[in-house]
């Protein structure tokens, strides 16, 4: 299983916090929390939501039906809940709890916009003649790139992205599209080069890339970011 995938952990925190991931898996999730920061952070996001959420939503009294329903589904057709046992009312309650907290959830993930794209910087040979525009949302997980002038022909040849860390060695980012947009999903290596770097770089690669790691061609652009933090 890649964790480096942020969809991958941002789906297993929000199933942590809820209490629906049990067993061998939720262990697993809390050691990747202690090594890595990309699951923290993914882990505190969902927690920031659901105590944000928890303070907004005025409590609702659940109908007769659904209570119900609940103890059908726990403890049989003949159940009756004045004779249920402390046991089983205690069960219920969780039960209840346990649909509104996953109806809620589920609410959250179908209808949370998602955060507002900001530009990070813009490419090009000088400012009068702009070629891309790098945007990204909060947090950093990916970079959304959109063509906005005249791409340079080079022909065979691929434009190759950099971060530039500050005292770090380069650390690609990815392609730069020909045409329209694309998104470039960011690793965890990429994502802390670009929170530390002051710059990025444009160099002209062998198609499909720099086949070493580390910018091979002419570097064309090199431009002053703002944080990315």
């Amino acid at each position: 299983m890649n964790y480096e995938q942020a969809e991958l952990l941002d789906r297993l925190a929000a199933e942590y916090v809820l209490g629906t991931l049990r067993g061998a898996a939720r262990r697993r999730f809390a050691r990747l929390c202690a090594q890595s920061a990309a699951a923290r952070g993914a882990l505190y996001r969902w927690e920031d939501y659901w105590t944000h959420l928890s303070r907004t939503l005025p409590p609702v009294q659940p109908s007769a039906r659904v209570w119900s329903n609940v103890t059908r589904q726990l403890f049989g057709a003949g159940a009756a809940a004045p004779r249920a046992s402390r046991w089983r009312t205690w069960q219920l309650a969780a039960a209840a709890g346990l649909v509104a907290v996953t109806l809620i959830v589920g609410l959250i993930v179908r209808q949370q916009a998602p955060p507002p794209l900001q530009t990070l910087v813009v490419l090009g040979t000088d400012s009068a003649h702009p070629v891309w525009r790098l945007e990204r949302r909060a947090p950093l997980t990916a970079l959304e790139i959109e063509v906005v002038g005249a791409v340079p022909p080079a022909a065979g040849k691929s434009y190759e992205l950099w971060a530039l860390p500050r005292g770090g060695a380069p650390v690609s980012l990815g392609l730069l599209p020909a045409g329209g947009r694309a998104e470039r999903r960011l690793n965890e290596p990429q994502r802390a080069a670009l929170l530390a770097a002051d710059k990025v770089a444009v160099s002209i690669e062998p198609l499909g890339g720099s086949p070493t790691g580390s910018p091979t061609g002419p570097i064309v652009i090199v431009t002053s970011v703002s944080a990315a933090g």
